[in-house]
């Protein structure tokens, strides 16, 4: 097993896995080499064979050994073939706060301690059951907050930036030996590849690359959300709209304008993907400091949203000119009142009655979602872009290397850095402090 300064492999550890409080089932999860030994201790019958579980009761052996703590059933997993890569016991008991508290308690008298957030999936990790990228997406599954990010968590926990990266570094690891090879006959100027196959094989690794980097942006929206805000002058219909978008009656609707100070929150699905929707102040100028400031946040919440749905109404005479930027939604609101002349490129919309509510949901779901980009190995977190754009620029310095012939040390020092950063990202090459920020994100007894 590798180590970790901050977790200690050699403990046996236990924390509920199940979230806390009342229910059907609670399930404590043991691991570590004296797994067996502390659940034997409390468990009043024989541990079942690898792979099975069996019922009995679960004791108190710091008192008297008849007094039972519950009725449970206990499930066993051999190392190596189990979650954590140790031996790993899962104790269900009735679904109480209070059992789990003495179950636990029980089985710390025996010499467990109390698991740290997220540390079962860090001795995965150590234990090179999972990449970092499949722990992290382990991480964006139980945190999912829409259908399309769980089904990415999914397919990231299978392996598939894994696979691409080990793809990836085999191209340069062949590369690299054959320039380590050549710099051993520097003297008699020897070329046992052609520089032809080199480009090759270097044009190979970047469209692998690129292919990671593609999805990109469209993966971090689905595992994040999309974030988009309301805009326009007082009184067209904003706070109804962001009520309709919402389906909850947060803001205040009322025909007084300047009625939305502050920037409100709510969030919706929008095929699949959670969007995050802001409704702000009307953009106007006033001699009020309140309202000032709240046109002050209005435009900063705009400027770092990813969509900007600006809206008129048909009972006003000003309509902005429809911008082309992907980002800018133009709606007219309150076609309900009757409407002769569509501004162009506007959308009409009526947040009162609904009308054309879900043509804006499809526009801004295609604003930002390309549903031809990505795929099994599709990155998701801005470690993994930082990582693989620095194995890129690498890989590029390389490639322009053997077509100018330069030394091969100088070449085989960027293939060594392209390495480098594509071993950060799955973990090969992980900093104790990386370790800590990413599993500080688990929960207890994951």
């Amino acid at each position: 097993m590798r180590s970790s300064d901050t977790y200690n492999s050699d403990d046996t550890i236990a924390a509920e896995t199940t979230p806390p409080g009342r229910g059907g089932i609670s399930v404590i999860r043991v691991s570590g080499a004296d797994a067996c030994r502390i659940v034997g201790e409390v468990f009043d019958r024989e541990l079942p064979e690898p792979n099975c579980h069996c019922y009995g009761r679960l004791m108190r052996i710091d008192r008297n050994r008849d007094e039972q703590i519950d009725d449970v059933v206990v499930s066993y997993f051999k190392a190596p073939h189990s979650y954590t890569g140790d031996d790993v016991l899962e104790i269900s008991t009735h679904g109480s706060p209070i059992v789990v508290a003495e179950a636990l308690d029980a089985l710390y008298s025996c010499g467990a301690r109390p698991a740290k957030p997220g540390e079962f999936t860090l001795r995965a990790f150590l234990n090179e059951r999972i990449d970092l990228t499949q722990a992290e997406a382990v991480a964006d599954l139980i945190n999912a907050s829409s259908r399309e990010a769980a089904q990415l968590a999914l397919k990231q926990i299978k392996g598939g930036i894994g696979k691409a990266v080990s793809t990836i570094s085999g191209h340069i690891m062949q590369l690299l030996t054959q320039c380590e090879l050549e710099l051993d006959f520097v003297e008699d100027d020897v070329e046992l590849m052609s520089r032809k196959e080199k480009v090759r094989i270097v044009e190979e690794a970047l469209e692998d690359i690129d292919g990671l980097l593609s999805g990109y942006q469209r993966s971090r929206r689905l595992r994040q959300g999309v974030t988009a805000v309301i805009t326009g002058p007082p009184n067209v219909g904003k706070s109804c709209l962001f009520n309709m978008l919402i389906e909850v009656s947060r803001a205040i609707v009322h025909p007084e304008p300047g009625t939305t100070r502050d920037v409100l929150h709510g969030s919706c699905i929008i095929n699949g993907v959670r969007f995050d929707i802001f409704d702000t102040a009307g953009i106007r100028t006033t001699g009020s400091e309140v309202e000032d400031e709240g046109v002050r946040r209005a435009i900063e919440t705009a400027d770092k949203a990813e969509i900007n749905i600006h809206v008129s109404s048909v009972d006003i005479d000003y309509y902005p000119n429809s911008s082309s930027e992907k980002r800018t939604i133009h709606v007219l609101n309150k076609i309900d009142l009757g409407t002769h002349n569509l501004p162009e490129n506007y959308l009409p919309i009526s947040a009162l009655r609904g009308d054309g509510i879900e043509d804006l949901k499809n526009r801004m779901y295609g604003a930002c979602i390309d549903n031809n980009s990505g795929g099994e190995s599709s990155i998701s977190r801005e470690r993994h872009y930082i990582a693989v754009s620095r194995a890129r620029e690498a890989l590029n310095k390389a490639k322009e290397g053997i077509k100018d012939c330069h030394p091969a040390e100088i070449i085989a020092e960027e293939l060594r850095e392209t390495v480098s950063a594509m071993d950060e990202l799955t973990g090969k090459n992980s900093l104790e402090s990386l370790l800590d920020n990413i599993f500080s994100e688990f929960c207890i007894g994951k």
